[in-house]
């Protein structure tokens, strides 16, 4: 009887056994395979295939995890295309993998919706999601209608909404309040992150580009991680608004009490010091802005503090005038006025008094150009544009001459801002939708910032200085034409829009 008993136990040892064994068998297995298939496109010496390998082992890893998944998408977007692009020029085809990580968010979103996780919600949808699947479906609507080389197409819906599955994940997942609540801590990391770059970048890669080109500013490689390239620009500009961006959260901090005054200063002088160095003007204009959005009600609630910080922007503001004045490698500006006249004069010249001077347009008269050539135009182009990628030009050894940029307008840089690329290639109507998003993203800010007054003034904070970011990309779009291609960008602005409708969701589920 014993025998029979021990046979049995063997047996169920071993049943039980087996399956630990599978998995250790494929385990190995799949390992093998991997390090087969590393080895056969190491040996091919092609870097491209290497990065693109690398980076779906990355995202298989943390495809299963939703949190995982979620930061794998942020920090790619804002940490490893655009350093990558800056030291491993080589490497730029691992844009591709983040984008596809994204969709994996969309997917799980669609699981939710599916297995029914997520809870009933009668109220209504959110405003910013309402403007941005109209944005979505005016765009679809003017590349078919203007469909005429499908590769501009592409390339064009490709630039638009390479990170907009982003926002859509965001939310539509059910997240917990402890991922949703980490996303403003991790966004001040990667501002940290942001520091060793910039050093390297000015005290090293910006000696090294002096005299390299004509027409190169030397210190626009100073772009963090942002992306930049050793023999053309940067997006220093980007790196600007995001650390305005940080340091207005930081400011609406310490002015609801949370932050004390030595760690506000030193922190906003610590994440200001790019802005200082990197050449980006328009960051003359993101500084008033932050403080007025931030500091209207204080005018007349609490003069002193209002007193305290105005002078302080001031200061910061004429150390920054002084710094761009000083930075100016031709010598011939020598004051902030003639600094300020030059920027205008270029910004607001007509083509004619131009010539000889700049061959495109400036970012005023792209504007008032394409008002000019739509007054007697057929006023379908008007409203829906000329199709998504007409505003494109030659970019990193693209083959784009058939966009209408290059074919009709070539070397005036109609697409010279995202106003003005917007309207080109979605029309006055694709233009309004992008407003209603920034525009209902900021009351959403607001809404929140209000809620959470008395609940929980950390957060109510962080939703202050996100009202703020907000104007800030606002204004960005009449500065650069980022929004219509720039990854890390397009990263930033999907994840603060997407912050703040899934904090408006959780209000709304009761899960805060």
């Amino acid at each position: 009887m014993a025998e029979v008993i021990d046979k049995i136990s063997v047996r169920t040892r071993l049943s039980q056994a087996w399956p630990d064994n599978r998995r250790t068998v494929a385990t190995y297995g799949a390992a093998i395979l991997v390090s087969l298939s590393a080895g056969v496109i190491s040996a091919t010496g092609k870097f491209d295939l290497m990065a693109i390998f690398i980076g779906l082992i990355a995202g298989v890893a943390v495809a299963s995890s939703r949190k995982a998944l979620l930061w794998f998408v942020i920090i790619g977007g804002l940490i490893i295309v655009g350093t990558a692009q800056l030291y491993l020029p080589g490497s730029k085809y691992i844009r591709y993998i983040i984008p596809l990580a994204t969709y994996v968010l969309v997917f799980h979103g669609a699981m939710d919706y599916i297995g029914k996780k997520t809870s009933s919600n009668s109220s209504s949808i959110p405003t910013p999601i309402l403007w941005a699947i109209t944005f979505i479906g005016i765009t679809i609507v003017s590349a078919i209608i203007n469909i005429s080389d499908i590769g501009v197409v592409v390339m064009g819906m490709k630039g638009y909404f390479q990170m907009w599955a982003l926002f859509f994940g965001l939310i539509f997942i059910k997240w917990t309040p402890k991922t949703i609540n980490s996303i403003p801590k991790g966004v001040l990391l990667i501002a940290f992150l942001q520091i060793p770059f910039v050093l390297h970048q000015y005290f090293v890669l910006a000696p090294q580009r002096v005299g390299m080109m004509s027409g190169i500013v030397a210190v626009d490689v100073v772009a963090g991680t942002f992306g930049a390239s050793i023999y053309g620009g940067g997006a220093n500009a980007v790196l600007a608004a995001f650390m305005m961006i940080v340091v207005a959260c930081i400011l609406a901090l310490w002015k609801n009490g949370v932050l004390s005054n030595i760690k506000t200063a030193s922190m906003s002088l610590l994440f200001l010091a790019p802005v200082f160095v990197n050449e980006a003007k328009i960051s003359i204009l993101y500084l008033p802005i932050i403080f007025t959005v931030i500091f209207y009600k204080e005018i007349l609630k609490k003069p002193i503090r209002f007193l305290i910080s105005g002078l302080v922007m001031v200061g910061v503001l004429a150390a920054l005038m002084t710094a761009l004045t000083l930075s100016q490698q031709s010598g011939k500006h020598k004051t902030w006025a003639d600094l300020i006249n030059f920027t205008i004069e270029r910004q607001t010249a007509s083509t004619s008094e131009r010539q000889g001077q700049f061959s495109e347009l400036s970012r005023l008269t792209a504007l008032t150009f394409w008002g000019k050539e739509h007054l007697s135009a057929n006023p379908v182009y008007a409203l829906i544009g000329h199709g998504p990628g007409a505003s494109r030009v030659q970019d990193g050894g693209l083959d784009l001459a058939s966009t209408l940029a290059e074919q009709r307008y070539n070397g005036l840089q109609i697409g010279y801002t995202a106003l003005s690329a917007l309207l080109w290639d979605t029309g006055i109507l694709g233009l309004i939708a992008v407003l209603g998003l920034f525009i209902s993203a900021f009351r959403t800010a607001s809404w929140l910032s209000h809620y959470y007054r008395h609940k929980d003034i950390f957060k109510a904070s962080i939703f202050d200085g996100l009202r703020a970011g907000i104007a800030v990309l606002l204004l960005s779009l009449a500065h650069k034409d980022f929004f219509a291609f720039h990854f890390p960008y397009q990263t930033l602005v999907m994840l603060l829009i997407g912050f703040l409708v899934v904090s408006r969701f959780q209000i709304s589920q009761g899960s805060n």
